[in-house]
């Protein structure tokens, strides 16, 4: 299994023009004859088919089958393409130099990667930035933005950025029981007693990894020291564009010590899940309970998942992991999970968990509790609900390409 995550699947869909079952401007022939210059059968019956008999769905089953280094040299291969039709022929003139080159950078990304994280691997978290000449639009991190909204809103500078290194102070008390940084990485930032808490690992693999870690320590260090300037003096005005700079540093800080979730601590949630699930004594007192998100108000939630930031790393790898094909049990443990990070989901998201097969092996649909958690997710937020989404919730049959 591939890690794209569903932003990234999102992003291709559009580019490549899959929605109505195609893939750009491939025939079945070219399509195969791509796949084949990079050792790939596209067509292979078993593999690849899961999804549907179209270009559009061959390709995402090679998403959910395929390897990361499988999936890197296909959208390579494919942007290779684009850019050679571009040049002779003005294909797709719609897809700028902006979206072939995102598009490389996610095969980069997933190049030389293995088809699955391995065990006791952390769970990476990204956040978006785009880059306008020399003005950047950055995702400032959701636990801060949280936090110093209410300053932003009136023009209070001062306290945005006091508030910012706060929480950065805060989170390093939370998961090291120390406030200051200096106390948590040393004077030098050479400190190691802490990695496994920040960084899921009790030491670097390499010297490059050494000097990440380094590099955070002194990032901290930094946010210290500034916010120490700032406890020692009076109020002022700070002008905005240096306040954004100052919250960006804070926000970085944050991020780099937040973005990881063990692979222990998720299968810790994952069992606590499931045992939530098998401790109704029968099906309709499930039902009752999942209807609504219910079971959530009796079910007890680890405290290192209450950042924003773990929740949509659980969202990417609990929507990668989707699988309704097994049995009705499994379909609701997998909706249940879903409903635990229902604030991070996207409107594709659900689109997306509405395509997946739903029959197993023996043509039985085990599909179970979609109505009850679509009922949840748009009672959250109604716009996290597509025509489609809608459609199907009124047992109407959406129109599939």
């Amino acid at each position: 299994m591939s890690r794209l995550s569903i932003a990234d699947k999102t992003f291709l869909e559009a580019v490549l023009a899959m929605s109505g079952g195609y893939v750009l401007d491939f025939t079945d022939g070219s399509f195969a004859d791509l796949f084949a210059d990079i050792n790939i059968d596209i067509y292979d019956s078993e593999k690849y088919s899961g999804f549907g008999r179209s270009k559009a769905n061959r390709l995402r089953a090679l998403w959910k089958n395929g390897s990361d280094a499988e999936v890197s040299a296909a959208l390579g291969a494919l942007a290779d393409y684009i850019e050679a039709k571009k040049s002779v022929s003005g294909l797709r003139e719609d897809i700028t130099d902006e979206q072939i080159a995102k598009l490389r950078t996610i095969a980069s990304r997933l190049g030389g990667g293995s088809s699955s994280p391995a065990v006791g691997a952390p769970v990476a978290i990204t956040t978006e930035a785009t880059v306008t000449n020399n003005r950047i639009s950055i995702e400032i991190h959701e636990d801060i933005y949280s936090h110093i909204r209410q300053y932003l809103a009136i023009g209070d500078y001062f306290h945005a950025v006091d508030e910012s290194y706060k929480v950065v102070r805060e989170k390093l008390r939370e998961l090291t029981g120390k406030e200051k940084a200096s106390d948590v990485f040393n004077n030098s930032a050479q400190n190691e007693a802490h990695y496994q808490a920040l960084f899921g690992r009790a030491k670097a693999a390499d010297a490059a990894q050494a000097d990440f870690f380094r590099g955070v320590g002194y990032l901290h260090l930094g946010v210290q020291h500034l916010r120490n300037e700032k406890a020692h003096t009076l109020a002022s005005s700070v002008e905005p564009n240096l306040a954004v700079h100052y919250i960006s540093l804070a926000s970085l800080a944050y991020d780099l010590i937040t973005r990881y979730v063990s692979d222990e601590s998720i299968k810790e949630l994952e069992e606590l899940v499931y045992a939530k699930r098998h401790s109704y004594r029968t099906v309709s007192a499930f039902y009752r309970d999942f209807a609504g998100g219910r079971w959530i108000e009796s079910f007890e939630l680890p405290p290192n998942f209450a950042s924003a930031s773990v929740r949509k790393a659980l969202k990417d790898k609990w929507l990668r992991e989707a699988d309704f094909t097994r049995n009705w049990d499994h379909s609701n443990v997998v909706l249940m999970r879903l409903e635990l990070v229902a604030d991070e989901l996207t409107q594709a998201d659900v689109d997306n968990l509405l395509e997946l097969p739903t029959h197993d092996s023996y043509g039985h649909n085990q599909l179970a509790g979609m109505e009850q958690f679509l009922e949840y997710v748009g009672k959250k937020d109604p716009g996290k609900l597509s025509t489609t989404a809608r459609a199907w919730l009124a047992k109407e049959k959406p129109n599939q390409p």
